[in-house]
Parts: C-alpha cells; sequence; structure tokens
C-alpha cells in the first residue's frame, strides 16, 4: 500500500477526533504545544485504564543464545539440577515479569513441538531454517513451563500456523491443558507432567504476512487457518485466549489491509490481534538524528491506534457485540544486529546472533515506549519486549555471570512501580520540529513534538503514585509542574534518574555501571510540585499518597 493509498484507506475506516489524523502525530496524545515549564493536572477521576500487568512481559524464542546459555546451561556451575541458569532466573525473578511469550518469533513457524517433549536423549536434533541453526529441543513446552513457574511468570504459547496444521496446534492444547484420559494428555503425564499446565494466552501463529516467515500466506489463507484453529482448540478448552497475528511492522506494503483482511475472517473467534515492531537510529529510519529517535515512541503510539482502528471498523462491518484488545507482544530497539551476517546460525548450536549492545540513547527510548504503552493500556493488554536474555535483550550472560543492559533500567521501574490505574492527563509542554520521514515516509514534512512525555500510574490500594518523565531537551534541564488535584503526595519514596554526558555510554562486563539510575533531588510532597529533569534523561519518581 502506497502513501496515498494508506491514507484514503484510513479516510475509508471512518478515522474519528484527532486520534489517528494524519496531519498531526501529537493529537490525541495529550500534549498541547506551548512555552516555557511543562505541566499536567492530575485527577484520579481521570484515568484510561485498571492496568493489566501483562501489558509489561517478555519474550524467549529459539534463536542465538536466548535459550541455550541464556536461560539454560545444564553444563554451567551456574546452573541448578534442572538445567536452569540460576543467576538468569533470579534476575527475571526479581524483576517480576508477569508474562513470557515462546517458543517465538520467526522459529515457531517450522517447530514441532512433539521434538521438544519427553526424555531427552530420545529428542531429534533437528535444523532450525529460521536462523539457520541447529536445535538440539533439549528445552522444550514442559521446561519452558516449568521454568515460568521458577521465575513466578505466566507462559504464553504460540502455535506453528507456518509450517504446521490446525490439527498439531489442537493436540498441543490438548497436551498442556486437559487432564488426562486421552492420547495427548496422557502422554504429557507419561513426561513425567501430572498436572495440566493451564495455559490461558495463545498466539495463532507468528508474522506470516512477512515474506521471510516459513509458510508466509496471504490475509485470507491465514485468517480461514486461523479461525479454524481456534475452532479446533476452543472444543477443548473453551477459555483460552486468542490472540490473531497481526502486520509485522509499519513498513510492509499490506499493512492494515493485512489486518483488515484476516480479521473479516476470524474476528468472532479471536480475542486479540497483535502488534510488532522494531525501532532504531538509523541513517534510513531517522536520519541517525537523536531528537527524531526520542520521538519514536510516538510511532509505536500512532501504529497502535491505527491497529485499533482497523479492528474496530470490522468490529462495525460484522455488527459485532466483541471488541478486541491488542497484544504489542514483540517490541523493542534493534537495528546494529540486524543485517544478514547477524541473523545466520551457520547450522551452529546456540551461535551468537541478534546481540544488541544498548547504549544511554536506547534507554531513554525504552522508557518513551512504557509511556506509550502505559498511555494506551485501555487498549493493549498484552506486552512482550523482546526478548530478555542476550538476544535484543536487557540481560546479557557470560560463564561467569549476567550483566544488566542499559535498557534493564527503565523496563524494571515500570515493573516495579506501574501499579493500579494508569491516569488521564493533558500534558503542556514546549515542543520541537523534527523531519516525519522515518517509519512513516508518507509524512515526509516537519513535525512538532513535545520536549516533556509524561505518565502517571495510581495504586490506590498500596498508596502510592509513579510518575514516569522522559526529557527529549538533549541541551537543557527542564521542568514539569505536577499540579495534583486528587491525590495528594505525602512522602516521597524514591526519585532517580538515568542520564549522562555520553549518549552513547554502554555497560559491558568489565564496566557494569556506565549507564545505571542515579539519585535525584525531589521536590518537596504537595499538591504543586515542581520537578526539575536533567537534559537527555528518563525520570521515575515514587511518591505515596493520600
Amino acid at each position: 500500500m502506497n502513501a496515498a493509498g494508506r491514507h484514503q484507506f484510513l479516510s475509508q475506516l471512518g478515522r474519528t477526533g484527532a486520534a489517528l489524523a494524519a496531519d498531526s502525530w501529537l493529537s490525541g496524545f495529550g500534549f498541547v504545544h506551548t512555552s516555557g515549564t511543562a505541566r499536567t493536572v492530575i485527577n484520579k477521576i481521570r484515568h484510561r485504564s485498571n492496568l493489566d500487568r501483562r501489558l509489561l512481559g517478555g519474550f524467549l524464542e529459539h534463536v542465538g543464545r536466548a535459550v541455550y546459555s541464556g536461560v539454560f546451561q545444564p553444563d554451567s556451575p551456574l546452573a541448578d539440577a534442572q538445567g536452569f541458569r540460576t543467576d538468569v532466573a533470579a534476575e527475571i525473578r526479581n524483576l517480576g515479569v508477569p508474562i513470557i511469550r515462546y517458543p517465538g518469533g520467526n522459529f515457531v513457524s517450522g517447530y514441532d513441538w512433539l521434538d521438544g517433549v519427553g526424555p531427552g536423549n530420545q529428542r531429534p536434533v533437528v535444523l532450525d531454517r529460521a536462523w539457520n541453526s541447529k536445535e538440539t529441543n533439549q528445552f522444550g513446552t514442559n521446561e519452558f513451563v516449568r521454568w515460568c513457574q521458577l521465575v513466578g511468570a505466566e507462559p504464553m504459547l504460540v502455535f506453528n500456523l507456518g509450517t504446521g496444521s490446525e490439527e498439531m496446534a489442537a493436540a498441543l492444547v490438548e497436551y498442556c491443558n486437559l487432564a488426562g484420559g486421552s492420547r495427548w494428555s496422557d502422554l504429557r503425564r507419561e513426561h513425567g507432567f501430572e498436572q495440566p499446565h493451564n495455559v490461558r494466552y495463545w498466539c495463532l501463529g507468528n508474522e506470516l504476512d512477512g515474506p521471510w516467515q516459513l509458510g508466509h500466506m496471504s490475509a485470507r489463507e491465514y485468517g480461514r487457518k486461523a479461525l479454524e484453529t481456534a475452532r479446533q482448540v476452543r472444543a477443548i478448552d473453551p477459555g483460552l485466549k486468542l490472540i490473531a497475528a497481526g502486520s509485522s511492522n509499519t513498513e510492509l506494503p499490506t499493512y492494515l489491509a493485512w489486518d483488515q483482511e484476516m480479521l473479516q475472517e476470524c474476528y468472532e473467534q479471536v480475542d486479540a490481534i497483535s502488534v510488532h515492531n522494531y525501532y532504531g537510529n538509523t541513517a534510513e529510519l531517522s536520519g541517525s538524528s537523536t531528537p527524531r529517535y526520542l520521538a519514536m515512541n510516538l510511532d509505536m503510539e500512532r501504529q497502535i491506534q491505527e491497529i485499533a482502528a482497523v479492528s474496530d471498523h470490522v468490529q462495525a462491518a460484522l455488527q459485532s457485540k466483541k471488541k478486541l484488545w491488542l497484544a504489542f507482544d514483540e517490541w523493542n530497539i534493534w537495528y546494529r544486529s540486524r543485517t544478514e551476517a547477524h541473523m545466520d546460525g551457520h547450522q551452529q548450536v546456540a551461535p551468537r546472533l541478534l546481540e544488541e549492545e544498548y547504549n544511554l540513547e536506547d534507554a531513554l527510548l525504552v522508557g518513551g515506549f512504557i509511556n506509550t504503552l502505559l498511555r494506551q493500556s485501555g487498549r493493549v493488554r498484552v506486552g512482550c519486549l523482546a526478548q530478555l536474555v542476550n538476544v535484543i535483550a536487557p540481560l546479557v550472560t557470560n560463564d561467569d555471570g549476567v550483566l544488566r543492559q542499559s535498557i534493564y533500567y527503565p523496563y524494571a521501574w515500570a515493573l516495579k512501580h506501574a501499579r493500579g490505574r494508569v491516569l488521564d492527563l493533558v500534558v503542556e509542554s514546549e515542543t520541537y520540529p523534527i523531519r516525519a520521514d522515518g517509519l512513516q515516509p508518507d509524512f515526509a514534512r516537519d513535525d512538532l513534538v513535545p520536549y516533556i512525555d509524561v505518565t502517571v500510574t495510581l495504586d490506590e490500594k498500596q498508596g502510592e503514585a509513579c510518575v514516569f518523565v522522559l526529557n527529549r531537551d538533549l541541551d537543557s534541564e527542564r521542568e514539569i509542574v505536577l499540579e495534583w488535584q486528587s491525590p495528594t503526595p505525602k512522602q516521597i519514596l524514591s526519585c532517580e534518574t538515568l542520564t549522562g554526558s555520553d549518549l552513547k555510554a554502554t555497560n559491558s562486563f568489565e564496566h557494569p555501571d556506565q549507564v545505571r539510575p542515579q539519585a535525584l533531588e525531589a521536590p518537596e510532597p504537595g499538591q504543586i510540585m515542581t520537578l526539575k529533569l536533567p537534559a537527555a534523561s528518563y525520570t521515575k519518581l515514587n511518591l505515596a499518597v493520600s
């Protein structure tokens, strides 16, 4: 779909209000072009959602060193009796990751789940055609579920709807969720798992709109296959949450048209539609411009609104009473290791693939993505940072331990403090111009982006609120006035920021603390608070409230 076609398509969807207006990124985001100190009014009566913690989930795929030497390394002195890396498990458990998607990703579209169950010495070594790597199958469905129990996360599984069949998807649900008395549930019990896994969230395939995907098909073909799969698995377990595979990114010519056509086939049998995207500070996407780069969370915001609009259009056309929610179940920064050389495993076991080294600049943008997901949490219920360990990940392992990359910190803040309600804010902030020709090439002109991007969560049960603020100004400290109408802050619990003089600074095993949170002087608690934000920073202010 070219630029003109995309504009026409959005018009046909009957966009309402300013939320999807093509002439302004800021419309619908609550930002107002103003000057001077930024300002927001906080009132608990105005809220966007009761936050589903699954919004802050993670992702684990059989690619590179994500599984083998990431979470599972039986020959390591750091492994437990089951082969799980204890240092990595402790990090994930302490983070509190609520849900984890598995086993892919591109990998799943060629995966036979039967290869990864049963006695380890009987599992075949196979060629993974997605990443041209050897797969030993020593870590499979049962190991993943057991590992999720270890780290306190809910499992979310993905069906192979590429080379796989609807029948084998149904067999996997029977294997995982039926108590016993049938072929596949009894097989699970033979494998040593007497109780069912009771997996609730399932993805109906992965990125099948993409020409790179094994089993790539048209939207109509996929929609019909998803429909039949949904019917079969619901016959076994009616309470499943089923997520249809939406567009892989905004750049494919089928973007939005794919989502509309496939939903017309399977809308009534699914609960949600997936959204994927990766971002980077490249010449192609942002002109290698940090000001443009730090606005890319607004690209994510627009994509969420566009996919939601398509879904609502199909709902109206079908006169359905059901409204689908969204699962942004693959998102992250990924561009340095995105060349063909970084994605070819040369038929090795656990080769080094997609190992991105993240800097301070990346951490600031991840903070922006967290803000966007929180703002859109009324529609996006599940989100998955892709991925958790070694492969485009906040955590990296070597033989001796685990390293926290820069992007770990904004993610950890959200997991610890974003609870309860996400409040609905109107933010006044001074703006700066950028060229809007990055991820959306059809808007090739100057746009205005607010320097200050802020979200607030309120956990009334615990009596806490948390303010998350991105300052995109690379040169100057900025202030934001927080006007609390309700509740009233009574104590500062913590105030920290991520910032530094070198936006390209990274953490390494030799220098693990180049990028880490710093204590920030907090204002006195009260109904009017002025928070001073360092240049190029992401800040977390946690408060006790009345």
